[in-house]
């Protein structure tokens, strides 16, 4: 069996779709925060998917390198969400 781009982005959209039912799902802010990776991982798995199949002379790595982008992004957001959830929490 072959991975061909279809298939990357039903995983893609499932993820993101997994991503969006854990933000909606959680009650709690910190724990709704913990659906918003997700979601940038399949954002990112569909960048990396389109890249690898749609290279024809340009670089594939360009796909790779906005999925590392979308984790850092991913990566401050929930940070700074758990930053200002534990302060509105102190009051």
């Amino acid at each position: 069996m072959s991975v061909t781009l279809v298939s990357v982005l039903f995983v893609a959209a499932g993820l993101t779709a997994l991503g969006a039912f854990i933000a909606a799902w959680k009650r709690e802010l910190t724990a709704a925060l913990t659906g918003l990776p997700v979601m940038f991982a399949g954002a990112g798995v569909a960048f990396v998917g389109v890249a690898r199949f749609g290279a024809t002379s340009g670089a594939p790595a360009l796909g790779q390198e906005v999925a590392v982008l979308l984790a850092i992004a991913a990566l401050a957001a929930v940070g700074l969400g758990v930053g200002l959830a534990g302060r509105e929490s102190s009051r």
